[in-house]
């Protein structure tokens, strides 16, 4: 099953988990997960399509508070940089309605203005989809990563999701990356049991042709080879090995996932 597939699958499995509670037993009871709040933020700005792919696929979790607070403009390449002194903020929304907080700041400003003046106390904080995969040594860089980071470092668990550039961004399947994660640690998540050692970054490679290939956990890159262009992927050619870090695997194809250093 490709990636597109998967996401496909994972928001509709969602659909119909709240549509059963028995599972055909009347003698088993089945109890809702544990509830988790979720902070979504990221650094290409509130009225970006990522953030807005990112929130409704997470809406489709069962027993989830989202909060969406994000930057009010693109911030893209800002690191984990903050302002000093007051940042202002207002009432907005994403592009398909979602109601949001726009910070006029950075991406981990917006994470400040979650923590410290909204009062939000989330079991996780969810950065992205970042437009532009940050592979290697763009995680440093990324705003997106840089505000995950920056939750990480005051005792939140973080992710970060990353797509391609333009129209091979796809956005859902990264989202969908996310989600499959947030369930699979669910538990350690709300019982406060989740690390905050590192980041989890998600990575989905642009496919010009063919389909995105399954998730790899690699490590992170040191450099990009020279020539390579990481954005941009023909997922129709058949790799010869498998990747050895997020680059390699952004150039063959294949989603990665990554743990991100707290500090470059």
């Amino acid at each position: 099953m490709n990636l597109r597939a998967t996401a496909f699958f994972f928001v509709s499995s969602m659909l119909l988990a709240g549509c059963s509670s028995d599972n055909g037993n009347s003698n088993v009871i089945v109890l809702p997960p544990q509830s988790l709040t979720i902070l979504v933020t990221n650094d290409d700005g509130i009225g970006a399509p990522g953030i807005d792919s990112l929130v409704n696929t997470l809406l489709q979790l069962e027993n989830v508070d989202i909060k969406v607070v994000a930057p009010a403009e693109n911030q893209s390449g800002s690191s984990d940089k903050t302002t000093d002194g007051e940042v202002v903020w207002e009432n907005s929304s994403t592009v398909s309605g979602v109601s949001a907080i726009a910070v006029f700041g950075f991406p981990a400003d917006s994470v400040r203005v979650a923590l410290e003046e909204l009062d939000i106390v989330p079991d996780l904080v969810v950065s992205g989809v970042n437009q532009g995969q940050n592979v290697g040594p763009f995680a440093a860089l990324s705003g997106t990563v840089g505000a995950a980071r920056y939750a990480a470092r005051a005792g939140f668990p973080a992710v970060s999701g990353s797509a391609g550039l333009g129209a091979n961004a796809d956005y859902d399947a990264a989202s969908a990356l996310v989600a499959t994660w947030i369930e699979d640690n669910r538990s350690a998540l709300a019982n406060n049991s989740a690390s905050t050692e590192t980041v989890t970054s998600f990575n989905v490679p642009g496919c010009t042709a063919g389909e995105i290939r399954e998730l790899v956990a690699v490590p992170l890159a040191d450099a990009i080879p020279p020539g390579a262009n990481v954005f941009v992927t023909d997922c129709s050619v058949e790799p010869t090995s498998a990747p050895v870090n997020d680059v390699d695997a952004m150039i063959k194809g294949f989603a990665a996932v990554t743990d991100v250093p707290l500090v470059f």
